[in-house]
């Protein structure tokens, strides 16, 4: 089932939380946005994978 909630989704206490983005997205609008704000070590270790993985991006 499906259910429609507001709020926000970095405080739901989930715990994991997916977010799919593209090797060159540098992550500059909405959740992707927030969660490299909010976790700046996850957003360095994925240019990194990105960079590694997919050298043209």
């Amino acid at each position: 089932m499906i259910y429609e909630l507001s709020g926000d989704i970095l405080l739901s206490g989930a715990k994991a939380i997916v977010q799919g983005v593209a090797p060159n997205d540098d992550f500059h609008h909405g959740l992707a946005l927030q969660l490299r704000e909010r976790m700046p070590a996850m957003y360095k270790d994925f240019r990194h994978y990105c960079h590694t993985q997919h050298p043209k991006s």
